[in-house]
């Protein structure tokens, strides 16, 4: 009899240290894939999805989702080079625009399925928000043409870009540094993005009675905005003395 009962209660401990082993191994899984969701980077290994974002193109669109691109160099492009991006809500009176390059932001989770889903509104289409610019004077005070806003995006202000007295322009966004015209290129940057962003950094820029064009200048470097009443709208990044005086010789 005696026998038995420690047989059972052998049996009991012996199940008992299995259950718990169980339980242990499940809480220490690596998050990776799990019920068809790739889940994103997590904040101090904490189980809470930390925020992500990514560039891409817009292919197709409704009032409620809009189906995207990614471009090549996104991580999210490996899971998918389609994603379908659903807002939970309606956009009743705007849409975003096809072929537009815009900045997907989401909470890390990325359902996977073809396409692959994410569910979010938080959608930028100035680039991202947080960069910062560096420049490289040239030996010269030329005049560069460098690029067309409307070829680099038809939605935004039909404007050029042009460079004063600088060899380079650089942007770090994330701590990765390429040269300003990749950036507007690839979406990660728009030039009405940069604007709005140097009128945050200099809330009180000169400002010209020409129909409104404004100089900011920084440190290193100085924008022009054009706004004059014959339409032109240019913008200009040149050297720290650079004046609209300047680039009008």
């Amino acid at each position: 009899m005696k026998k038995k009962i420690i047989l059972i209660i052998g049996i009991m401990v012996l199940l008992l240290v299995l259950f718990c082993s169980i339980q242990i191994f499940n809480n220490t899984k690596k998050p990776a894939e799990d019920n068809g969701i790739i889940k994103g980077k997590e904040e101090n290994n904490t189980n809470i999805p930390s925020k992500e974002s990514f560039v891409a193109t817009v292919l197709e669109e409704t009032t409620t989702y809009m189906i995207v691109e990614p471009n090549e160099d996104e991580q999210e492009r490996k899971s998918s080079d389609k994603i379908v991006i659903n807002y939970g809500t309606e956009h009743i009176d705007y849409l975003f625009g096809i072929g537009r390059k815009v900045i997907i932001n989401y909470t890390g989770y990325i359902k996977e399925t073809y396409p692959a889903q994410i569910d979010t509104d938080d959608i930028l289409i100035n680039g991202y928000e947080e960069f910062e610019l560096t420049v490289k004077n040239a030996s010269n005070q030329n005049k560069t043409k460098i690029a067309s806003n409307q070829e680099l995006d038809p939605y935004s202000t039909d404007c050029d870009l042009y460079y004063y007295g600088l060899e380079e322009v650089n942007i770090t966004i994330d701590n990765k540094t390429i040269p300003l015209e990749e950036a507007l290129k690839t979406g990660k940057m728009t030039l009405d993005g940069l604007i709005i962003k140097a009128n945050k950094d200099i809330p009180n820029p000169e400002i010209y009675k020409d129909g409104g064009s404004m100089e900011y200048h920084y440190d290193n470097y100085t924008i022009i905005k054009m706004h004059k009443l014959d339409g032109n709208r240019d913008v200009y990044i040149g050297t720290k003395d650079m004046t609209m005086r300047s680039i009008q010789k």
